[in-house]
């Protein structure tokens, strides 16, 4: 049985590089989860890795963030290139 994505290491490494980005901007999880319209513990357990994000959220989230759609791919195609050369 294949391993579920939110467990790949290319998933746990993409949501700790858009927890870095949000303390980057100086957003807090409580700034941000309002601005998305999310209860802050949405958030949280998208960030704790106990809640996955859907295609969808990951792109107005990063939007939330100052990610154009380009760059927010390109996070995820960085992290599987990188993790292929491991």
């Amino acid at each position: 049985m294949a391993k579920k994505t939110i467990y790949a290491e290319e998933y746990r490494e993409l949501v700790d590089a858009l927890r870095r980005i949000r303390k980057d901007v100086g957003l807090t999880q409580a700034s941000l989860a309002k601005a998305l319209g999310w209860p802050q513990q949405r958030l949280s357990a998208v960030e704790s890795g106990s809640r996955r994000l859907d295609v969808m959220e990951y792109f107005v989230l990063a939007d939330k963030l100052g990610l154009s759609p380009e760059k927010a791919l390109s996070l995820i195609i960085q992290l599987r290139r990188s993790n292929r050369g491991r």
